[in-house]
């Protein structure tokens, strides 16, 4: 019973998280509520825009009555949070006083009503998610870790606002948002004239300005689901209630089917379709080159210049974005027409939405009722970090984790002369470049000051398996409601976008490890080689701690390797075929080298890799014989090929692989333990034969795995 931080979210053990008595409960309780009448003092704007400071209200009873369950009366199952309940119950509200104020029947008997269709549910979902991030960087290097940083980071925010504009067109608080997480979003709204032409005209605004930017790889689908009071209910009907409904469950895979449905007709061919109107008319061909350098795509602009060349407004825009992202805790989103001082946008969102990182306290504007929302981004999210004099804002989880310069960084570099490909300007609490991330794979050399190993990236990219599934039927048709649902997504998006950053940045380890993005149920991680493989098996344990050790939640994930001055497109693309391999070799799996392993294998080819390597270390092996091991592997994969083909006949040419067993004894004798007595050196070369022999027979080229890892850390 603590106030929302990333490890009082995981769930404890019973024996050490509920109180021996009612005395202690109630002390819990009351401690926890004078922490919040504590902070609730110090919210911001209170007195300067009250739409603002609901946000900041609702953001802090979240974090303090999420882990409150919403009731505990007699066999009631306690597992809605206390906010779900509260956030989910004035969704509703909202959109029945709306629905009945604006068809003039706000009387007892039309509300009362629990057929008519009231509600209506609004989905929104990014399309072109990778596209967006990836692809087009155009041939320099210099900005890629800020443009990465800044789409990464556009994405949840063109989500947000599209959610925001919505809520605003209708009417709704934003409170109406019932779930919001990976670039989805959903709202209860009420089912009137206005909101359906409201969710036209946004769809209208926010994907021609989408298109107008990225020529139809990207957009923002809408979809609509009308809904009664009574499709909110389970299908746990008292006597005498009407049962002929499904319930929530039913209305929920009628919001999921709208949603696919829209992704066929995402954009409006009629308008959009064809050459792209005026395309060559934007360019100024008098610039040199008259193409943005960095996207490939769109016109660079005479006002947009970075260093010497100038650039397009978008990538300007990700530029300033991924530069300020780590060095600024807290960013502003105002209408367009707010006067500002200092770097803001050159390209608002959507063109009516203006951002910038404040210098000024947030309640000294003049102008606050300009202001549409005020964030906290950093790493300074949580309450404990929090200075006396800190007036609270809405903390907001989508800046994720970046890797920057420190002092003693920058000293290293210079005491060793490091060459950086990227040439970006390096000073404290800059990002750290991918080639400098790159660097940080290799490893000590025993006593010696002297590093060894590859200097190479590694790109994690891993999702929940079967998502779709866990929503729909994680919960028992009987016990499937709204607060539910938003308890339940709420609960996944915590791991990876208020967890997984702060696991980062506390873990020395990992401290060098990016974080392009982190939310919804999946991630993508940047960092060095052997550091994410590491960070991998460090994942799959504690979610699996986090969702309770349950066998049918996991996630899969797959990991490439790279050199630093890898295109980012095609390392995106590499991992995400990575990924789908692990989705396609039956889920709960890893793939690295191009072998796809369960988690459990995983763990053991690490105790493998343990053995090999203190071998090495002990001098029973060398690395040369180390190397002779990959030809055993190629061997004996080759033979398994040919066991399950099933051939009726098989030709002599292909049975040379088979001799792998005598061949390896051979080649154990004559290379293992050479310096050891006789008595001694038999039995290390029995044993030494008989478990690579072994483990040959069991995991054949997932060998691969453990013995490269050793092989790149020693190179």
């Amino acid at each position: 019973l603590k106030a929302q931080n990333p490890e009082s979210i995981f769930p404890g053990l019973k024996k050490d998280v509920v109180p021996e008595n009612n005395k202690e409960a109630g002390d819990e309780y009351k401690l926890l509520f004078k922490q919040f009448l504590s902070e609730l003092t110090k919210l911001a704007h209170k007195d300067l825009n009250t739409e603002l400071w609901f946000e900041h209200f609702d953001n802090l009873v979240m974090r303090f009555t999420s882990a409150i369950p919403a009731a505990r009366v007699k066999n009631v199952i306690p597992d809605v949070s206390l906010y779900d309940h509260l956030a989910t119950t004035s969704a509703i509200a909202a959109a029945i006083y709306l629905f009945h104020e604006t068809n003039g029947t706000l009387d007892e008997a039309s509300v009362k009503n629990r057929s008519e269709e009231k509600f209506l549910v609004i989905s929104g979902d990014f399309n072109g998610i990778q596209n967006y991030i990836f692809s087009g960087f155009g041939d320099t290097r210099k900005y890629r870790s800020k443009l990465l940083r800044g789409r990464s980071f556009s994405v949840s925010l063109l989500s947000e606002l599209a959610a925001d504009m919505l809520c605003k067109k209708i009417g709704l608080p934003h409170s109406s948002v019932i779930l919001n997480a990976g670039g989805r979003f959903s709202i209860l709204a009420p089912n009137t004239e206005k909101s359906v032409n409201a969710v036209n005209k946004v769809k209208e605004i926010v994907n021609k300005w989408l298109i107008e930017r990225t020529y139809g790889e990207t957009c923002i689908s809408l979809s609509m689901v009308s809904a009664a009071c009574r499709d909110f209910e389970t299908n746990a009907f008292p006597a005498g209630r009407d049962s002929t409904n499904n319930g929530f469950s039913a209305l929920w895979e009628r919001v999921i089917h709208a949603m696919d449905e829209t992704k066929f007709s995402k954009i409006d061919l009629e308008k959009y379709g064809g050459a792209v109107k005026n395309y060559l008319d934007g360019f100024c061909n008098d610039l040199t080159p008259s193409i943005c350098p960095l996207c490939g795509k769109r016109a660079a602009k005479r006002d947009c210049k970075q260093d010497d060349f100038n650039i397009c407004a978008m990538c300007r825009d990700h530029i300033f974005l991924g530069e300020n992202l780590v060095k600024e805790n807290k960013v502003v989103i105002a209408k367009s027409g707010m006067q500002i001082k200092g770097r803001k946008l050159l390209d608002p969102v959507f063109g009516e939405y203006q951002l910038f990182f404040p210098k000024e306290e947030p309640d000294d504007f003049k102008d606050a009722g300009q202001i549409v929302k005020y964030w906290s981004i950093g790493s300074n999210l949580f309450s404990e970090n929090l200075d006396d004099a800190d007036k609270i804002v809405t903390a907001k989880y989508i800046n994720g984790y970046v890797p920057v310069y420190s002092e003693a960084d920058l000293y290293e570099e210079n005491e060793h002369k490091k060459k950086d490909e990227d040439q970006e300007k390096k000073e404290p609490g800059t990002p750290k470049t991918f080639n400098d991330i790159a660097l940080m794979a290799r490893v000590s050399d025993g006593a010696s000051e002297t590093k060894k190993g590859v200097e190479a990236l590694a790109v994690l990219k891993a999702d929940v398996d079967n998502l779709g599934l866990l929503m729909a039927c994680g919960l028992r048709e009987n016990l499937y409601t709204i607060s539910r649902l938003a308890t339940l997504s709420r609960q996944m998006n915590n791991y990876f976008a208020v967890y997984l950053p702060y696991f980062l940045e506390s873990n020395f380890k990992f401290n060098d490890i990016y974080t392009v993005f982190a939310g919804g149920d999946d991630l993508f991680l940047l960092g060095p080689w052997n550091r994410i493989t590491e960070l991998a098996a460090e994942l799959e344990k504690s979610f699996k701690t986090y969702v309770c050790k349950n066998s049918d939640i996991h996630f899969s994930a797959g990991i490439t390797l790279h050199k630093p001055h890898t295109p980012v497109d095609v390392f995106a693309n590499a991992c995400e075929s990575a990924l789908e391999t692990s989705k396609n070799g039956g889920r709960n799996s890893i793939t690295l080298f191009n072998q796809t392993v369960k988690w459990t294998e995983f763990y053991e080819l690490k105790k493998v890799s343990d053995e090999l390597d203190n071998w090495l270390q002990e001098g029973w092996i060398s690395s040369v014989f180390l190397y002779k091991i990959n030809d055993f592997i190629n061997m004996a994969e080759e033979e398994r090929v040919i066991l399950e083909e099933n051939q009726t006949e098989i030709h002599l040419d292909d049975m040379a692989c088979t001799k792998w067993r005598s061949l390896l004894k051979y080649s154990v004798e004559r290379n293992v333990a050479l310096k050891a007595a006789r008595a001694v050196r038999d039995e290390k070369v029995k044993y030494v034969g008989s478990k690579i022999a072994e483990w040959l027979d069991i995991y054949r080229a997932k060998l691969r795995i453990p013995l490269w890892i050793i092989q790149y850390n020693r190179r």
